[in-house]
């Protein structure tokens, strides 16, 4: 073949570009995102309503019937699932495989945005989103400290979760444990019968004191500034002297109702086992970092780390932020794992073919040969949107065999050539020519063997291509 001819005639030319193969082939091997499997897109889009106080049978004919006629003219559906409970409803909707999920998630909005008017009116506005199986915490840290769960759960809240947000992957920050401030205003039976305000009347006479109105605009010269009713609460002393219309006339808030600065009911607790150490913790906060659709857990971790030198550095004293699980770890662990196999299958087929050729020029050549080809490959990965992860190394371990096989064959219709009295270069030429379509053809048998593999549908298509 030409390529063989050209190899031989031109060395200097050849050499330079399987370096430039090399070098990117490096560079892209050292921004490849690493993974444990491929990123797999399920076809599934979910709407979540809620609808307070409601029975499943009001949800299921007030919210998830027509939810469903909604999204049932869209196209490419496979099937529809709804889920009526108390106070909430749960519809999924499954899309056949070559439905892009972005724009089924944009077609479901659509259609709810429809029939927004005919839901009920204390129904809240329906959360719609993919289905994304790859949403799940990478990262686990733990804060504690000798304050309290309220003040524990304050600095997590309003000082940790913004910059964990910040983090380039990350889609959100979930804070469990600890205690969350709140503030009560207990009204007795008494006290409302004798004012003649219900309950409604008091949570709205509350809220409506407690918001920053506009109040217009006015013109100084060539300027117009705008005015701004400020009206929000920020302490306790104003709630306590907030006037209230009754019917007896204007009291204050503390003189009708008590007001109790604590903490909301809790729910969920979390506890910090710490085996290595025997210490239970009880008084923690949990703070997960949950990776978004196009996120990668290493970059995550990495980011992390960098966040974690100035996040110790303004920690109250007393107060410690701990890093308990870490999906990255196992994830680089486990490529390198098989970046070592990969290595060790390289030498020792470099030993084989030295045991078996008796030549040591010729098994340096092909023990070269292969990291070229598996370096020269990343950049064919990387430009395929591939990361590293199992599958990949899997298939790049894979084609190293074949790869020898094919060495081993055209080295030895080299060394025949030779033996036959010609010189070096023509025996090289000649020797590669001669077996380059039979070559060619072996490859491409293992090519359609996997072929259909990479044809496969669903998620194990997703996994393999």
């Amino acid at each position: 073949m030409f390529l063989a001819k050209l190899s031989v005639k031109r060395p200097l030319m050849i050499t330079m570009m399987i370096l430039v193969f090399v070098v990117f082939g490096g560079l892209a091997y050292f921004d490849m995102p690493l993974n444990l499997t491929p990123d797999i897109s399920l076809p599934f889009v979910t709407i979540q309503t809620i609808y307070p106080g409601a029975g499943p049978e009001e949800v299921e004919l007030q919210v998830s019937k027509k939810i469903e006629d909604a999204v049932s003219t869209i196209s490419h559906i496979d099937y529809i699932e709804s889920y009526s409970m108390d106070s909430f409803s749960f519809v999924m909707i499954s899309f056949n495989t070559g439905k892009n999920v972005d724009i089924a998630n944009q077609e479901v909005k659509d259609a709810v945005d429809t029939i927004l008017n005919t839901l009920p009116s204390n129904a809240e506005r329906p959360t719609v989103g993919k289905f994304d199986i790859n949403a799940v915490p990478v990262i686990r840290m733990v804060l504690s400290g000798v304050q309290s769960g309220l003040e524990l759960y304050d600095f997590s809240e309003n000082n940790l979760k913004d910059r964990f947000s910040q983090i380039p992957g990350v889609a959100r920050v979930n804070i469990s444990g600890g205690q969350e401030r709140e503030i009560h205003v207990i009204l007795s039976e008494r006290t409302v019968f004798s004012n003649n305000i219900s309950l409604a009347q008091w949570a709205s006479l509350l809220a409506a004191k407690n918001m920053n109105l506009p109040g217009g605009s006015f013109r100084v010269g060539n300027q117009d500034l705008s005015v701004q009713m400020r009206g929000e609460i920020n302490d306790l002393n104003t709630l306590r002297n907030l006037e209230i219309s009754t019917e007896f006339g204007s009291r204050r808030l503390s003189q009708i109702a008590e007001v109790r600065d604590t903490y909301a009911e809790v729910r969920e607790r979390t506890t910090f086992f710490d085996l290595a150490n025997k210490v239970k913790h009880e008084n923690v906060v949990s703070i997960e970092l949950v990776r978004s659709s196009d996120g990668n857990p290493v970059q995550i971790s990495r980011g992390l780390h960098r966040q974690l030198r100035g996040v110790n550095a303004m920690l109250p004293e007393g107060m410690e932020l701990t890093i308990v699980d870490d999906n990255s770890t196992f994830i680089e662990g486990a490529v390198n794992d098989t970046m070592s196999n990969i290595y060790l299958g390289i030498l020792l087929t470099g030993l084989v073919l030295l045991l078996f050729l008796y030549d040591l020029r010729s098994t340096f050549i092909v023990a070269v040969s292969i990291p070229v080809a598996i370096i020269s490959t990343f950049v064919l990965m990387q430009i395929a949107g591939f990361s590293l992860n199992l599958m990949s190394l899997m298939g790049l371990s894979t084609s190293v065999g074949v790869l020898v096989a094919n060495s081993v064959v055209v080295l030895e219709n080299i060394f025949r050539h030779k033996q036959l009295g010609k010189g070096r270069k023509e025996s090289a030429a000649v020797g590669t020519s001669e077996i380059a379509v039979a070559v060619l053809a072996s490859t491409l048998t293992n090519v359609v063997v996997f072929l259909p593999i990479a044809t496969m549908g669903g998620i194990l298509g997703q996994m393999f291509l």
